[in-house]
C-alpha cells in the first residue's frame, strides 16, 4: 500500500512540475520493472495509469493561455499615441514613454539662434525632414541674412519634404493614368489630391518665408540669387501638379524668378560659381 501511494504521489508531483512527456517516460520506466522482476504488481500500473491521466488534465490545464482583454484599448486595437495599454486580468495599464507632450513644437522653434540651427543639423542626421523644416522655418522669421549653412539646411529641409510628395505625386498619376475602374479611379482622385495639398501648402510656406524675410534681408549678390533661385524652383513645383487654370500663373512667376536670379548671377557671379551654375540648370 506504501509503494502504490507513494507512485501515486510521485506521479502526480511530476506532472505539477515537469512535462507530461516527463510524467508518461517515469511511468513507462516503472511498468517496464515488472519485466525485469522488480515484482510491481497490476494493482501498481492501474495506479500509475490514473495518475498519469491526472497528469495529462492538469498539464493541459496549466499551459492554457489566459485570454487577453483589450477593453482598454480603442476598438481599433490601437492605444492612444505615446502610450502602451496591455492587461492579463482585464485591467487597463498604461505605460506613457518619453515625450508626447503638447509643446513639443516648440522644441524646434527655438529663441537662440545657434539651438535652431543645431536642432536643424540633428533633425537631418535623423532623416526628420518635416522637424528640419520647422527649425530652419524658426531661423528664418528672425529675418537675419543667413549664413552659407543656415542657407544650405534651409534648402536641404524643404527640398526633402517637396521632393517626398513631387515623388509620390508622380507615382499616383501614373497609377490613375493606368487604372480603368470607375470606383478607383475615384479613390485615386481623392490621393491625388491629398498630395496636391500637401505640395502646395509646402511650397506657399517657402515662398512666403522667401517674400517676407529670406530676399529682403540677403544684403549681398550670392544669397540673393540662391534665394531667387529657390523662389523660381517651388513656383515651378506648384506648376507641375497645378490645374490648367493656375499653372499659367505659377509659370508665370517661375518665369520673373528665374529671370531676376539670372541677370544678378550674370554681373556678379562668376561662371563656374555652383550657384550660378545650379541656376542655368534649374531655369532650363
Amino acid at each position: 500500500a506504501f509503494l502504490l501511494i507513494s507512485a501515486a504521489v510521485l506521479c502526480w508531483s511530476l506532472s505539477r512540475r515537469k512535462s507530461a512527456t516527463q510524467v508518461l517516460c517515469f511511468a513507462d520506466a516503472m511498468g517496464c520493472g515488472r519485466k525485469y522482476g522488480s515484482g510491481w504488481a497490476i494493482e501498481a500500473q492501474l495506479v500509475v495509469m490514473t495518475a498519469v491521466l491526472l497528469a495529462l488534465l492538469s498539464s493541459s490545464a496549466a499551459t492554457k493561455p489566459l485570454p487577453l482583454k483589450r477593453s482598454c484599448l480603442g476598438r481599433s486595437g490601437h492605444g492612444q499615441a505615446g502610450m502602451s495599454s496591455c492587461s492579463l486580468l482585464g485591467k487597463p495599464r498604461t505605460m506613457r514613454l518619453r515625450g508626447g507632450g503638447e509643446d513639443d513644437d516648440a522644441l524646434f522653434d527655438q529663441t537662440s539662434r545657434d539651438s535652431n540651427v543645431y536642432m536643424a543639423k540633428m533633425a537631418e542626421q535623423a532623416e526628420r525632414y518635416e522637424e528640419m523644416v520647422k527649425a530652419t522655418r524658426a531661423i528664418a522669421k528672425m529675418g537675419l541674412d543667413l549664413t552659407v549653412e543656415e542657407r544650405s539646411l534651409l534648402s536641404v529641409a524643404y527640398k526633402n519634404v517637396v521632393g517626398a510628395r513631387r515623388a509620390s505625386w508622380k507615382i499616383i498619376s501614373s497609377i490613375e493614368q493606368k487604372e480603368t475602374e470607375d470606383d478607383k479611379q475615384g479613390l485615386i482622385k481623392d490621393y491625388l489630391s491629398k498630395v496636391e495639398k500637401e505640395l502646395s501648402d509646402i511650397c506657399s510656406d517657402i515662398i512666403g518665408l522667401l517674400d517676407k524675410y529670406l530676399i529682403p534681408s540677403a544684403s549681398e549678390a550670392e544669397p540673393k540669387v540662391f534665394y531667387l533661385k529657390m523662389h523660381g524652383d517651388y513656383w515651378r513645383y506648384l506648376a507641375e501638379v497645378a490645374g490648367a487654370d493656375q499653372r499659367k500663373e505659377a509659370a508665370e512667376q517661375a518665369l520673373q524668378a528665374y529671370k531676376a536670379a539670372q541677370e544678378l548671377a550674370m554681373d556678379n557671379l562668376a561662371t563656374t560659381h555652383p550657384i550660378r551654375l545650379g541656376l542655368a540648370l534649374n531655369f532650363s
